[in-house]
């Protein structure tokens, strides 16, 4: 009798603290990584429930705003050391993962959002849109 008592009571203090370690340990997290003046990877599939974060790498402030006004960012500040400086690829090439050379420890300001419908989303960034830097633009692909 001790026991299921025991164990009803350990499941009660688990939900009360928000500790589901089922789900807490199955929590999924995607970094999308800024540059100036593209998103790393442009394209990514999430599965319903995952949290996507958008890390701002460049010397430039950006934002990850949707194309549809479900989220927008804000302005992401950069490195405080300023980021790397930014060297655009060759002409018809797709951007290196990373532009700068340099590890990805630099990182300025981030955002989060966390996807619970499928769907596909479009974002890009208000401070710099698409008609100015038609490849600073992104899609997440969520499923179920």
């Amino acid at each position: 009798m001790r026991r299921p008592v025991l164990a009803v009571l350990g499941a009660v203090v688990l939900a009360s603290c928000g500790g589901d370690p089922v789900a807490t340990s199955q929590m999924q997290i995607t970094t999308i990584d800024i540059f100036d003046f593209y998103y790393s990877p442009a394209s990514t599939t999430v599965r319903m429930g995952t949290t996507v974060e958008w890390v701002n790498h460049g010397p430039s402030a950006h934002t990850a705003t949707s194309n549809d006004g479900v989220w927008d960012s804000g302005s992401i500040a950069p490195p405080s050391s300023g980021g790397g400086g930014y060297q655009p690829p060759p002409t018809g090439t797709p951007p290196p993962t990373n532009p700068y050379g340099m590890a990805l420890s630099a990182v300025g300001t981030t955002f989060s959002t966390t996807f619970n419908t499928p769907g596909v989303y479009g974002f890009h960034c208000s401070l710099h849109p698409p008609s100015t830097k038609p490849n600073f633009v992104g899609t997440i692909t969520v499923t179920e």
